[in-house]
């Protein structure tokens, strides 16, 4: 795990352990009903890092409405991991929504979940273990109630 002087510009190692990092999942990441590891390890276009929004920063049915009516991006829900999630990984949480690297623009209380100390293959099984988090406390938006008006 990088330390925090190895942080760029407008990025902030977040610590506060219980705190959650909201997780949209696209549709193709649900299988058979269960969300696959996929909706937590990066893809090549990636460079490494998670995409993800911090509790503290927006909700997570804010963070929803803002994927799928701003960004028109398709997704059947939010999931979440917390940063101690991410910790006991040995990866880091990084906010960097005013980060001149983060793509802008980007979610509202954007930060990345930084794999760029693993391997491939350790990311594979650590996006697993933090699927089996995010499974755990449940979808977050839409709640279980407004399933009905989720695109599963």
């Amino acid at each position: 795990m990088s330390d925090d002087s190895q942080l760029a510009d407008g990025e902030e190692h977040l610590s506060e352990q219980k705190e959650l990092l909201w997780r949209n999942a696209h549709p193709t990441w649900i299988v058979d009903g269960e969300l696959t590891s996929q909706a937590f390890r990066p893809t090549p276009k990636d460079q490494q890092k998670l995409s993800t929004a911090r509790e503290d920063k927006v909700s997570a049915e804010d963070s929803f409405k803002e994927f799928t009516e701003t960004f028109e991006f398709e997704s059947v829900g939010v999931w979440a991991v917390s940063v101690g999630d991410v910790e006991k990984q040995g990866l880091r949480s990084i906010y960097d929504e005013s980060s001149p690297s983060t793509p802008k623009p980007c979610l509202k209380g954007h930060t990345s979940i930084d794999f760029t100390s693993v391997s491939n293959n350790q990311a594979k099984r650590i996006g697993g273990r933090l699927r089996d988090r995010a499974e755990a406390r449940g979808r977050q938006h839409p709640s279980s109630d407004e399933s009905d008006s989720a695109a599963w």
